[in-house]
Parts: structure tokens; C-alpha cells; sequence
């Protein structure tokens, strides 16, 4: 009998142990998440941007008149981490809608260190790459200066470049190229984007 007069002290002591236990690991769990997000590559995100420009009609001396640059763009998904082991990566990965191609973007990151790399991969619908992809850049992104963004041009065939024309652009404009934009400054990271 007096056995099980000491089974509810005990497991009182034990309920007490695992409380203390419980809220020390809750104590624990910011300070982990806070290291670990310092490994984590910047964020960035990806858009695709159409460039073009339009016709102006001609000048008295017969000079055909164009307007000055313009862009149309459409973003890509949003970034997401893929693994937690060095190297931390975030990957952009998917399609745009006037684009018959697949996007891979990756940025890793090694333990914390500013320098990584910047992945970046387009394939057609067979899974090719285009010609002069894959690239990747070494210690590719800051939020300061130049290095904000990277930019890649997108190759384009004729074929292609009429549709977009139909598809994306009015009556009298012509597009000049097409790039794939790469940044992690405010604009790119800024909720509306793209805007």
C-alpha cells in the first residue's frame, strides 16, 4: 500500500520535470530558427520582361520613327526554400504564360557566408536547354549597388517573337528582345510586385 502512496508524489515530480523540460525547449526553439534563418540565402525574386517599342509612322525625309523603349513583364512563383542542409538553396521554378519554356532558378548559400551561387536553367517543352544555359555565376546577388540584379536574354525565333506580338502587344509595336530579371532589391520584393 504504501507503494502506491508514493505513485501519485511521483508522478507529480514527473509532470512537473516534463513542464520545465517543455518550456525550456519552447525557449530553445527561437534562438534555433534564428541561426538557421542566417544561413538562408537572400531572397529574390524572377520576372520576365518583353521589351519593345513602337512604330511612329515616318519623318518628312522618309526616316521611319520609333518610340522610346518599353517593357511588358510577368512574374515567376515565388521563391521557396528547398533543403536546410548546406548549401541552404531557394528555388524559382515554373512557366509564364506567353513563354513556351520551363524557368530554374536557384540561389544557394553556404553556412551564412555571403558567397554563393546563382543557378539558371530554361528549357523548351522537350527539357533542352536553350543555347546558353545552364549558366551559373558565382557570389551572385547583394542588396546594394549593381549586383541587385542579374538580367539573361531569352532566345527567341521569329515564329515566337510573332505570337508574343499578337499575344502581349498592341497594333504598330515590335518587340526587341526578351530577358529573363533576376533582383532581390524593394522593387522586386515589394508586395505588389510585379507591379
Amino acid at each position: 500500500m504504501r507503494n502506491f502512496c508514493l505513485l501519485p508524489g511521483a508522478l507529480a515530480a514527473l509532470s512537473l520535470m516534463f513542464r520545465c523540460c517543455l518550456f525550456a525547449a519552447f525557449l530553445a526553439v527561437p534562438a534555433f530558427g534564428v541561426n538557421e534563418s542566417n544561413s538562408l540565402p537572400p531572397s529574390f525574386a524572377c520576372e520576365v520582361r518583353y521589351h519593345f517599342r513602337e512604330h511612329l509612322g515616318a519623318t518628312k525625309s522618309g526616316e521611319k520613327r520609333v518610340s522610346a523603349p518599353s517593357y511588358e513583364r510577368e512574374a515567376l512563383p515565388v521563391a521557396r526554400v528547398v533543403n536546410t542542409v548546406s548549401p541552404t538553396t531557394q528555388v524559382v521554378e515554373g512557366r509564364v504564360a506567353h513563354l513556351p519554356y520551363h524557368f530554374l532558378v536557384k540561389v544557394a548559400q553556404c553556412n551564412g557566408s555571403e558567397t554563393g551561387t546563382l543557378e539558371v536553367n530554361i528549357a523548351d517543352n522537350s527539357g533542352k536547354s536553350l543555347a546558353g544555359f545552364p549558366r551559373v555565376i558565382p557570389n551572385p546577388l547583394t542588396k546594394t549597388g549593381d549586383t541587385s540584379r542579374n538580367e539573361f536574354e531569352i532566345p527567341i525565333d521569329q515564329s515566337l517573337k510573332k505570337k508574343i506580338e499578337k499575344a502581349l502587344l498592341a497594333k504598330g509595336q515590335f518587340l526587341t528582345h526578351v530577358d529573363l530579371i533576376i533582383g532581390m532589391d524593394e522593387d522586386f520584393l515589394s508586395a505588389d510586385f510585379p507591379k
